[in-house]
Parts: C-alpha cells; structure tokens; sequence
C-alpha cells in the first residue's frame, strides 16, 4: 500500500463579493487539509468512468474527514481538481476516504 504523502487542500466554492464590472468573483477557501494517495483511474475503474465523462478522473486516497461532498473542490499542485461523485468512504469504517475528481480548465 502506497502511503499518504501528497498534500492536498479541500475547498468550498464562495461567490460573496463583485468587481468593478458587477461580475461575481470567484472564492475557493480551503476548510480542510489531508495527505493523500494519488492516482489515475485505470482498468475497469478508468473504463466505467469514460462511459459517463470523458475527462481524466483521478482518485484521491485520503484520511476519514466527515462533510466532505460532491460541491466541493480539490487543489493539489495548484490544479484544482472538482469531485464528480460522493466520497467512498472504505467499507463504511470512517478510516480511509477515496475521492474521485475532475481537472477544472
């Protein structure tokens, strides 16, 4: 088992503020930080994902943290990274979180 040694930070979305111009400006706060195990979906995984979206999907292995849900954002190396679907949480111990995410462009 690979170890959890990549940072990665779990943000909101927040839209409180206006420019100049009257456009909303965009706030990603970070709630949480976690080490996590990364990787690239592959196999059958990487398969069922391209039947439904055909960006790259990468899957987060973190830490149990409650709360974390599928309006939320990942950024990890300054790409932030939007979940796709709700967290797994490993059979249902509150260990161990796999997190599948979207790059944003």
């Amino acid at each position: 088992m690979a170890k959890m040694k990549r940072l990665i930070e779990i943000q909101e979305k927040k839209e409180a503020e206006f420019d100049d111009a009257g456009f909303p400006l965009e706030d990603y706060p970070t709630i949480k930080k976690a080490y996590a195990e990364i990787n690239d979906l592959f196999g059958q995984e990487k398969y069922a994902a391209k039947q439904v979206m055909s960006e790259k999907i990468t899957s987060f292995k973190i830490r149990y943290i409650p709360g974390i849900t599928p309006d939320m954002y990942i950024l990890f190396d300054e790409d932030r990274y939007e979940i796709v679907e709700p967290p797994d949480n490993v059979k249902y111990e509150n260990k161990i979180l796999i997190i599948k995410a979207k790059l944003v462009i």
